[in-house]
């Protein structure tokens, strides 16, 4: 589609490596993106392809991105369409050449987990609320379809209002991990399952660590 990143930890740093380019053209992997993919060891891995619907198509555009903030870098994805959050405008550092809705979304949760949070690294239980927080305010004074994943390379948080998460666990191939997904028939032939849909409006986020989810909420 309109290009893929890959996001990963080593020694608590943040990497990633993206591209303009799609991922799977012409019944081809990307060289990199299979190089990458095989190689790469983390204990959090994130993988994007991206489906343009703001910003132009440019590496710089392409996800994870990545911010400093509470003791850690952070990994960011996003899939959806919340054109309000464009207007955004962080008064910390911003994410540099990247314009597009992901980007912002992303600049205003670090924004309000750092007004919310005044230890550094705070509890998990004070992490989770404040993102809780964050994230429906995100929503009311932006209204979209937001669908993100942000880790810290210990814990994984995944959000959606618009989509269904499927996750699958127990896999051998996964070598006892734990694989998370939006697409609603999964990666593979295995049994995938469904994470249970909010009955809220506002979406539905999940805390995971390790292979477990430890916490969910409706926000």
């Amino acid at each position: 589609m309109d290009g893929w990143g890959i996001g990963y930890f080593k020694k608590h740093r943040a990497l990633v490596e993206k591209s303009a380019e799609g991922a799977y053209v012409a019944g081809r992997v990307h060289d990199s993106f299979q190089r990458l993919a095989r190689v790469v060891k983390s204990r959090i891995i994130l993988c994007h392809v991206r489906l343009r619907t703001s910003g132009p198509v440019d590496e710089c555009n392409a996800h994870p991105f990545v911010l400093p903030f509470i003791g850690h870098e952070w990994l960011f994805v996003h899939n959806g369409k919340a054109p309000a959050v464009e207007r955004y405008q962080t008064s910390s550092n911003p994410i540099e050449d990247a314009h597009s809705d992901s980007a912002r979304a992303f600049e205003y949760l670090r924004d309000q987990l750092c007004s919310r949070l005044r230890k550094s690294p705070p509890a998990l239980p004070a992490l989770f609320e404040a993102l809780c927080q964050s994230t429906a305010g995100l929503i009311n004074e932006y209204p979209g379809d937001y669908n993100y994943l942000l880790t810290n390379g210990w814990v994984l948080f995944a959000f959606t209002n618009h989509r269904q998460f499927m996750l699958l666990k127990g896999s051998r191939k996964l070598e006892g991990g734990f694989m998370l997904t939006t697409l609603e028939r999964g990666l593979s032939d295995e049994n995938w399952v469904r994470v249970a849909k909010s009955t809220n409006r506002q979406g539905l986020l999940l805390m995971i660590s390790g292979a477990d989810i430890i916490f969910q909420q409706a926000i």
